[in-house]
């Protein structure tokens, strides 16, 4: 009887494991077992969700790093020589609704005249010091653009339709996936799909990711940690640009203004 009590507990602990196996597999499955809101209905509720911030723009001060690839554009833009590793440079992001938006580099030594920026206004890209040579600083802008600076008031179905197309978004289908520790809308197609997609928060409607083709290459646009005490619900933690798994480009967010006074001149 002296081996009864151990076959019990070995019996105990692969049925404990049976049901632990059992629950993660339900628990990846859930997404694809829910109800999908139709495209119109999750554009419509992300801009409800915009809207409701009442903003018409926006100021966002930061620190840029470069890495990869970006790196040496990044360095050379601001006159240093490429070190071989990542760059980093104080930054500010400004927006203006609709469409208008400008990243700039501050690096203290470089006079405000000639700091290196990209710019779009209405998905027109400007911008000097080589910075609007770089695919990562161009997706960076646009994709902020699209999912920041739309015009939402109203019924933003059709505004935000528009750019996401100009983004070669799908707009015919979406379904859930899971991005930063949330489940997710994906509207283009499915989460393992190579292929232009947008991610929205499924509870909350925030824009979570944005993945589109710049200078020849799909580049993925990624917003994290929304609610943080640098951005609140204006703009997240961090924005971060990816190339497959290589990160290029992440801008961690210190101080956030809503509403600011912007000189169109910062927008050409």
């Amino acid at each position: 009887m002296r081996g009864a009590a151990p076959t019990r507990a070995r019996t105990r602990g692969r049925a404990a494991l049976r049901r632990g196996l059992a629950a993660l597999a339900l628990a990846a499955a859930l997404p694809a077992l829910a109800y999908v809101l139709p495209v119109t209905g999750i554009l419509r509720r992300m801009g409800e969700r915009r809207a409701a911030l009442s903003l018409a723009s926006l100021e966002v001060e930061g620190l840029l790093v470069a890495e990869g690839a970006a790196a040496g554009p990044v360095a050379q833009a601001l006159g240093a020589r490429d070190a071989g590793g990542p760059a980093s440079v104080p930054a500010v992001f400004r927006m203006k609704v609709p469409g208008r938006c400008r990243l700039e580099l501050e690096a203290p030594d470089v006079p405000e005249s000639a700091r290196p920026f990209v710019a779009v206004r209405n998905d027109r890209i400007s911008g000097s010091g080589g910075l609007d040579q770089l695919p990562a600083a161009v997706a960076f802008v646009r994709g902020a653009c699209a999912l920041l600076a739309t015009q939402v008031s109203g019924d933003a179905t059709g505004a935000y339709a528009a750019v996401l197309q100009r983004r070669g978004v799908a707009l015919v289908d979406a379904s859930l996936g899971r991005f930063d520790g949330r489940i997710a809308y994906v509207v283009g197609g499915r989460a393992t799909d190579a292929r232009p997609l947008l991610y929205v928060e499924k509870d909350g409607f925030q824009p979570l990711r944005l993945i589109s083709t710049e200078g020849g290459a799909l580049l993925d646009v990624r917003l994290l940690g929304w609610g943080s005490p640098m951005g609140g619900d204006w703009f997240p933690r961090a924005l971060e640009v990816w190339s497959g798994d290589a990160p290029l480009l992440r801008f961690a967010t210190e101080r956030a203004a809503a509403n600011p006074k912007l000189a169109e001149l910062l927008f050409p």
